[in-house]
């Protein structure tokens, strides 16, 4: 049954899933050799990767997946990574430092960043708080149903596979799906003892804060200034098409793996800096993190990350300072080893993730429908719905538009980070070309790994975008404390001057509060609030309804015995039985594509012809159905119940067994 939704509840929830990012993470992390912001953005990319991969190989050797044996798979790994820097060090095969930030921010300037990857967080966590004002907390749109009943089946059955948690819905060999996400789910709510929604919700609150997290982590690991890394950060909680969107759209992994996407320049540019078995490991773990938590996100990471790569190698060729390289090293030498070091590492990588890999293959050469959205909006359209980062939104982020206008004209003062530009350009373009040409069958193929989908498009631009507006922000900072400095009253003052810039990046951010109402929080919090209603509130009734939820809290009190399914609709409310009471539905989401049952499908269109039809009675006998649950709305509009659950009452086959306004629950009596 799930626990109350209380304060402490959320409270609980939310400090034990950010001290499982931070632990196992941070552990390895540190073993490996990193230190201060790099760690503390990479821990929870670290921790996603650890978990993700030990559920599957867990469950390849036969041992359950839960805490104690995902803290020693933690501690395994960190102790080998401990054991086998120590020994490069020694040996003096290695000599750490070069990998570290070329610039020095002052204890003041890191508590300041720090305090704005604060509010982040916070300001994420208002938003879902605020969002979910008034209604229930569970999610309604489309997949949330399946990552929650994922969470709970992991949890209850200590299965990490990546077809297991599949199997509530993909009888009975399941289906694919890559499960990082669930994997820290599971533990979170194992740990927390709350319930699946208040998981969920607990999971989510904090994606923005994340998102600052790891944007701050590269503005300092590529040497940029703690403003920068600070108005970052404000930037990323306050973009609607940033994290907010992906979320609003139920898309929960997929919002982990854009939030976590900029981390990949992290790794990348230790590693390139400084080739080693230390920074070679960070980096391959990085990727597997990536590919865990979504399978989409890796691809983003190199698309957002190869420009990174395209100025080094090009910087080279012009004969220019390139990090880490020693002066005069001719252009070939440079760009020959960075692919030869990087080898080894994608081996490494591709063979820790060797069950996801071999599982992706064999999931998009499956029966899987794979369905198109074709999105033919004009171009024009396209480009503005990209720079007034708006999307659910009637209204346009016009305050983030501004920054961002100034963070491109201000280009030159990137410096090192220059590439962004092309970074921004490049994944806009992928954007526009999706979005106003979706339906050309090239296009189709090329955003496969996207699902074809405009939304998460949208979400993957925004990553350079927001780090353009923040740049912007920097510079008004930078130009008013050079406008403060070059005034008599100042320069006579010389304990003055060094305030100044602190000065200025007060009133930035404060104007910048007022200006956007909070950092854009009530906007958020209506894109956000889609996710508790299907839609904009008012116009689609939440398919799974508080009768519903009664209901199915009702059954998890009966006794059902695991093996027993319960018959039920696949478009209503009711395919959260499983994560909201343990008991196994014969629909356990709303999706009815791929390798469905075909008792599942009979039963749905014929089950009121049970007293007459054979065929009924042996589906029934077959998927050991005893009770019915019909509750009511649809996730699709204008959907109505299944024919074969139509109009139970009076039949004599069946008794009654519990009833509220919006759900019925029968037993099966001959």
């Amino acid at each position: 049954m799930p626990a109350p939704d209380t304060f402490w509840n959320y409270l609980g929830a939310v400090a034990t899933y950010l001290a499982v990012l931070a632990v196992p993470g941070g552990l390895i992390g540190r073993a490996a050799g990193v230190r201060g912001w790099a760690l503390a953005g990479l821990a929870p990319l670290l921790s996603y990767a650890v978990t993700g991969l030990a559920g599957p190989w867990l469950s390849t050797i036969g041992l359950p997946y839960n805490v104690l044996t995902a803290a020693v798979c933690t501690l395994a790994l960190a102790a080998a990574a401990y054991g086998v820097r120590r020994l490069f060090i020694a040996r003096g095969w290695l000599r750490p430092g070069a990998e570290e930030p070329p610039v020095v921010w002052t204890t003041r300037a890191q508590w300041a960043v720090a305090a704005c990857v604060v509010v982040a967080t916070v300001l994420s966590m208002a938003v879902v708080l605020s969002a979910r004002g008034g209604t229930t907390a569970v999610f309604q749109r489309w997949d949330t149903v399946f990552h929650a009943n994922g969470i709970r089946y992991i949890a209850d059955t200590g299965d990490g596979s990546l077809t297991g948690m599949g199997t509530i819905n993909w009888y009975p060999n399941g289906s694919f799906y890559p499960n990082g996400y669930h994997l820290v789910g599971a533990l979170v709510y194992e740990i927390s003892g709350t319930s699946v929604p208040v998981t969920l919700n607990a999971v989510t609150m904090p994606v923005a804060g994340i998102f600052a997290l790891s944007m701050v982590a590269l503005v300092r690991q590529l040497g940029g200034r703690a403003v920068y890394a600070g108005c970052t950060a404000l930037i990323a909680a306050a973009a609607t098409t940033g994290a907010y969107e992906s979320v609003s759209s139920g898309l929960l992994p997929y919002a982990l793996g854009i939030v976590l996407t900029p981390l990949t320049v992290v790794a990348l540019q230790r590693f390139l800096v400084r080739p080693g078995v230390d920074t070679g490991l960070i980096f391959a773990l990085a990727a597997d993190g990536l590919l865990t938590a979504h399978s989409s996100a890796l691809f983003g990471g190199i698309l957002f990350a190869a420009p990174l790569i395209l100025q080094r190698w090009y910087r080279s060729v012009r004969r220019l300072p390139v990090d880490g390289v020693p002066e005069g090293r001719n252009a070939a030498r440079v760009i020959g080893s960075d692919i030869l070091y990087t080898l080894p590492v994608m081996a490494l990588a591709g063979l820790l993730a060797a069950p996801q890999i071999l599982g992706a293959i064999s999931f998009t050469s499956g029966a899987y429908p794979y369905q198109a959205w074709n999105s033919d909006l004009p171009v024009e359209e396209s480009v503005r719905l990209l720079i007034f980062f708006q999307q659910v939104l009637a209204t346009p982020q016009l305050w983030l538009t501004a920054l961002l206008i100034v963070g491109v004209l201000a280009f030159r003062t990137l410096g090192r980070m220059r590439w962004l530009v092309l970074s921004a350009i490049g994944l806009s373009g992928f954007f526009v070309l999706v979005t106003s040409y979706g339906y050309v069958p090239a296009v189709i193929s090329l955003s496969r790994p996207w699902w074809n989908d405009r939304y998460r498009l949208m979400a993957l631009a925004a990553i350079p975008l927001c780090l353009l507006a923040g740049h912007g922000m920097a510079e008004l900072q930078r130009w008013i404390a050079h406008l403060a400095r070059s005034g008599s009253w100042a320069r006579s003052r010389p304990q003055v001057l060094t305030r100044l810039g602190a000065g200025a990046a007060v009133i930035v951010v404060v104007t910048m509060a007022v200006l956007t109402g909070g950092f854009y929080r009530t906007a958020n919090a209506t894109a956000v609030s889609f996710l508790y209603y299907n839609g904009p509130e008012g116009e689609v009734t939440p398919p799974v309804s508080a009768d519903e939820i009664e209901a199915m809290n009702y059954l998890g009190k009966m006794g059902i015995p695991a093996q027993e399914k319960v018959l039920n609709d696949r478009l209503d409310g009711t395919a959260w039985m499983y994560a909201l009471s343990g008991v196994h539905p014969v629909a356990g989401h709303y999706d009815g594509g791929g390798p469905i049952s075909p008792d599942a499908e009979y039963l749905a269109l014929h089950f009121r012809d049970y007293a007459v039809d054979p065929e009924v009675r042996a589906a029934v006998a077959r998927l050991d159905v005893r009770h019915v649950l019909v509750g009511s709305g649809s996730i699709r509009r204008d959907a109505d119940i299944a024919p074969g659950l139509r109009h139970l009452d009076g039949l004599a086959f069946l008794r009654l067994v519990y009833r509220n306004p919006g759900a019925q629950i029968y037993a099966i009596v001959r």
